[in-house]
């Protein structure tokens, strides 16, 4: 019923979108000065997996997405299925096709989210920014997903928020599944290699996590980003992560 949006090599070509007016009733060209400032800071990841491990099938390559969280320390968000509990290689290709090695640095055993590193000083010659996280949605909220939508780089879709509540999307027996939090919903039909796509609002803030869709609709999910501001903080701040859903607290 389900798809996880890491895209294996040799997977079908996906849909495309377009969107003509922002949140707040502003022309296109809201949305282009976003994306423009934006685009740069996302990258295609692309991963080896020698052998499985947890739910994770092996062996196995594919691509997925990510993107720049913190510039000073290389830090990118990525899907929890992405960076996988087990061992991989994994290159980030920033857009001006810069390749740099990554290094998985923090899984979550629960909710559908991680974070590679790479070395800043690897990265000569394109600038990216730190997107900033942001809580604040609503439903009607207007947003983009810039993404590897269906292995092609910089796919740009757009959609609307429709749902806050929705429930952790099931990926079948045997995979691994998300728990114990609500997703947002939007119809943007995204697609495999879309995985760790920021959802963006119009001011440029990424308010979601691209994780999941439907096979046959065009209804997408997206991680809240709640749990994954608080990793991103104790990581910057050295400090030890402790999961908030295995003690209680969050």
């Amino acid at each position: 019923e389900r798809t996880r949006k890491g895209r294996r090599k040799g997977g079908t070509e996906g849909s495309r979108d377009s969107g003509i007016m922002d949140d707040g009733g502003q022309t296109e060209a809201g949305w282009e000065e976003v994306i423009e400032r934006c685009q740069y800071s996302v990258v295609v990841l692309r991963f080896t997996r020698p052998r499985g491990f947890d739910t994770s099938s092996a062996p196995s390559s594919g691509v997925a997405t990510g993107f720049v969280v913190d510039v000073e320390r290389g830090l990118i968000l990525t899907n929890r299925h992405v960076v996988s509990p087990g061992p991989l290689t994994a290159y980030a290709v920033f857009q001006n096709q810069e390749e740099t090695p990554v290094t998985a640095i923090y899984r979550d055993p629960v909710h559908d989210f991680g974070f590679f590193r790479y070395q800043p000083s690897a990265v000569k010659y394109v600038h990216p920014l730190s997107l900033p996280l942001s809580l604040s949605c609503r439903v009607g909220m207007k947003v983009r997903v810039i993404g590897n939508d269906a292995g092609e780089k910089l796919s740009i879709l757009h959609g609307t928020l429709a749902r806050l509540d929705r429930a952790a999307p099931n990926y079948g027996r045997g995979k691994y599944n998300d728990f114990n939090t609500f997703y947002y919903q939007a119809a943007s039909s995204t697609s495999g290699g879309s995985s760790g796509s920021p959802v963006l609002d119009i001011h440029g803030n990424a308010i979601a996590l691209n994780a999941g869709s439907k096979t046959k609709a065009a209804s997408s999910f997206y991680l809240p980003l709640d749990r994954v501001v608080r990793v991103l903080r104790l990581i910057q701040e050295e400090n030890p992560l402790v999961c908030g859903s295995c003690t209680g607290k969050e």
